[in-house]
């Protein structure tokens, strides 16, 4: 299972909008949080198929190697 990484899109600082306001802050800490979750769905899907191509990578060897699998 992949691990989120929260620290892809930090929370943003407080003194980075106090000019423009509280409303700033509202308006784009949501469109972050919206990155971090697509970041975090590539994330989970090239696991899964790194996955994927080690049990093919497996499969393929133990067949045409005639061995056991290389991680034992």
């Amino acid at each position: 299972m992949a691990i989120p990484h929260a620290d892809v899109a930090p929370q943003l600082p407080a003194w980075l909008f106090d000019p423009a306001g509280q409303w700033m802050r509202w308006w784009v800490q949501p469109l972050l949080d919206a990155q971090r979750m697509q970041w975090d769905a590539l994330v989970q899907w090239q696991q899964s198929l790194a996955t994927l191509n080690k049990d093919v990578w497996e499969q393929w060897t133990v067949r045409f190697f005639g061995g056991i699998p290389i991680d034992g």
